[in-house]
């Protein structure tokens, strides 16, 4: 009679069972280990070895004039409110020797004396040639042998007009002309005064030369080159506004001591690369990319609605981000798309406006306000009926007039009218965007 087979124990049951997870855990340890590696493998290769069969033009730069404005030109532009002007912008360019560039340029309006050791720096009033350096020079009302000079200047231009008068010549008025000082402050760094609104730059590209002996930054060897016009330099004086100490620019005061006192607590200055910074932050904690874009597409509505009929915007390429650290691309259009509302709404006062209140500024727009981005104004000065503009309302405009006023230099840009990657040929069909 044959034996029936034993059945297994609940200790071998318990041995078989316990086995199996063992060598399923040990698998699944070792599927894990190989995933990691695989992974990291995978990491490695995307960043060190794909970018090298990547189109570089999507990873460099745009161009020169965007490297110099976020590297050079945002972290020594100065921006505050603060002055004893209450509401009134003040700007600040942080001059330094071999690294900024100045030139100073007559015009029918405005000439200059000098000493003669100067001279070369100056570029005359009908000369085709800028001349530029990196030497820290600064324009002031003449002084000493300077304004004899001035004194001159312009009793010849009076006795010149007035012999005209005398031979039966019929000239034109006699013009007011200011005369100026280019004199040397024996400085290293210097803060001057920053005229215009800062968004666009001073910008050459032909036609220029640097007057140095030697030429010691990389950036000055550029096809063109950024660089500050006439700069005087920013002079204080103190002022008190009720039991409060203020100061305010003025030309006869005292120069500022150093980069901490710019940025102390009393003045108040923030550089343009700290509020472009601070603006995306603030872009991102509104909630703002819910309902904006940023990114021009390759679409006939996009690159016309961003540009115009004749001259389209290009679309937006990834070296447009490169100097962003978070890229709202965005993907609704609740809102206009913002990637180049630098170009399209450069107006401060237009921003106040619809930040503050903007179904006034835009009809129908479903935006809310932002009132949190200005002061509260209790005595009443402030020029409008808003409040003052505050750290954040200066931050987010900074921030959202980098949005197309970057792609390219002034002289190269669609917006007056020249196509650098030929847009039009792109949505037409013709040519390949890259």
């Amino acid at each position: 009679m044959s034996q029936e087979p034993s059945k297994p124990s609940f200790k071998d049951s318990l041995n078989a069972f316990h086995e199996y997870w063992k060598n399923r855990i040990e698998g699944s340890a070792a599927l894990t280990v190989l995933g990691v590696i695989l992974l990291f493998s995978t990491a490695v290769i995307v960043t060190l070895i794909a970018p090298n069969f990547i189109d570089p033009t999507w990873t460099n730069p745009t161009s020169p004039y965007q490297v110099q404005m976020y590297e050079m030109e945002d972290p020594n532009i100065y921006i505050s409110s603060a002055s004893a002007s209450g509401s009134h912008l003040q700007m600040i360019r942080h001059l330094k020797e071999d690294f900024s560039l100045i030139a100073f340029k007559e015009n029918e309006f405005l000439l200059f004396v000098s000493e003669p050791e100067l001279e070369p720096y100056i570029t005359r009033f009908g000369d085709n040639k800028l001349k530029l350096t990196s030497r820290i020079l600064l324009l002031r009302e003449p002084k000493g042998e300077a304004q004899k000079k001035a004194e001159k200047l312009i009793s010849d231009s009076i006795a010149a007009f007035d012999d005209l008068k005398k031979k039966g010549s019929e000239p034109a008025e006699l013009v007011h002309m200011q005369i100026l000082e280019v004199y040397d402050p024996h400085l290293k760094e210097a803060f001057v005064l920053e005229e215009g609104d800062g968004i666009i730059q001073n910008w050459v590209d032909r036609n220029f030369t640097i007057v140095d002996k030697e030429i010691k930054h990389p950036r000055h060897l550029d096809y063109g080159v950024i660089y500050s016009q006439n700069p005087k330099e920013y002079l204080i004086s103190s002022i008190h506004v009720g039991d409060i100490q203020r100061w305010q620019y003025n030309p006869e005061g005292r120069r500022i001591k150093d980069l901490a006192e710019l940025k102390g607590s009393q003045m108040g200055f923030h550089s343009r690369q700290e509020l472009i910074q601070n603006g995306e932050q603030i872009y991102a904690k509104e909630g703002c990319w819910y309902c904006h874009t940023d990114q021009t597409r390759t679409l006939i509505q996009d690159v016309v609605l961003n540009g115009s009929d004749s001259y389209p915007a290009p679309p937006s390429s990834a070296n447009e981000y490169i100097y962003q650290k978070i890229t709202f691309a965005g993907t609704r259009r609740i809102g206009p798309d913002i990637s180049r509302v630098g170009v399209k709404r450069p107006s401060r006062d237009w921003h106040k406006g619809h930040f503050w209140a903007p179904k006034t500024a835009s009809k129908g727009s479903i935006m809310p306000s932002f009132q949190h981005f200005f002061d509260n104004d209790p005595r009443g000065t402030a020029p409008g009926a808003m409040g003052i503009p505050n750290f954040q309302f200066e931050s987010i405009y900074q921030y959202m007039m980098t949005k197309g006023t970057r792609i390219t230099p002034p002289t190269e840009a669609w917006w007056l009218g020249y196509d650098p990657i030929k847009t039009k040929e792109i949505i037409e069909g013709q040519r390949q965007f890259k």
